[in-house]
């Protein structure tokens, strides 16, 4: 009884494993090769869950032992599977990673980030001198070094 389930679910369990690998991979940097791997995925794995299905509805439809026919969905579904894989390290191989891109944007963050720092310590500079400037009034100097004679001569001429 076993037997008559196996073939099926490990077809439909391998396609289920290479769905949820470009699935995975669809959400990675390189997302946008993965998107014709993830429906050829779906179109594998829609006949063999109809067959699973059709096996479970009616066993006494499937013949025992398997012949070479028989075996094709799971030869399919192994190579595709490898073909992920290969694709998967293939890419990780070729499309590096734009470190010029990259390092745009760390410097971009970096200098907002330090131009909300230079701001803000301007901010408290300015406040800082305004403070200072109110608390106190403007005075004439007189450092009572001479007396007012002498300064008055030397306003007059």
């Amino acid at each position: 009884m076993v037997e008559l389930y196996a073939l099926p679910l490990v077809c439909l369990l391998l396609n289920f494993l290479a769905f949820a690998a470009c699935l995975r991979f669809l959400f990675s940097r390189q997302g946008l090769y993965w998107i014709v791997p993830l429906l050829l995925t779906m179109f594998i794995l829609w006949p063999n869950a109809l067959t699973l299905y059709r096996v479970a509805s009616n066993p006494a439809s499937v013949t025992l032992p398997y012949t070479y026919f028989d075996l094709q969905p799971l030869l399919l579904s192994l190579f595709w599977y490898a073909m992920i894989v290969t694709f998967h390290f293939a890419l990780k191989k070729t499309v590096r990673i734009n470190h010029y891109e990259e390092q745009v944007r760390k410097n971009l963050h970096e200098a907002r980030y330090q131009m909300a720092v230079d701001t803000l310590i301007h901010q408290q500079k300015e406040r800082r001198r305004k403070q200072y400037v109110t608390k106190t009034a403007a005075t004439v100097p007189s450092i009572g070094a001479y007396d007012e004679q002498w300064t008055e001569l030397f306003d007059q001429r």
